[in-house]
């Protein structure tokens, strides 16, 4: 488990990122799983009240506030497929 820990929460290999992807309001979180292929989504944040839920109801609907939880390699390592554009908070 130690393990797992670090390679999660250490600074090598894939860590948490958060950002926000406006343009994918009205869209269902189980969306997100073909959305970003080189990331995993694993849940969503609250832009407003910054209440987060880890693996959400697969029919979650994203609004303009709410920020993509997903575990990558890098910040700059994933990208949505239909948008470019992301805010990090």
């Amino acid at each position: 488990m130690a393990l797992v820990y670090e390679q999660l929460l250490g600074f090598d290999g894939d860590e948490f990122y958060t950002a926000s992807w406006p343009q994918l309001a009205g869209r269902k979180f189980k969306e997100c799983v073909e959305l970003f292929p080189a990331a995993v989504a694993i849940g969503v944040v609250d832009r407003i009240d910054g209440s987060v839920s880890l693996l959400p109801d697969p029919d979650y609907l994203l609004s303009g506030d709410t920020g993509i939880i997903v575990v990558a390699e890098d910040d700059d390592a994933y990208e949505c497929l239909t948008v470019r554009n992301r805010v990090y908070f």
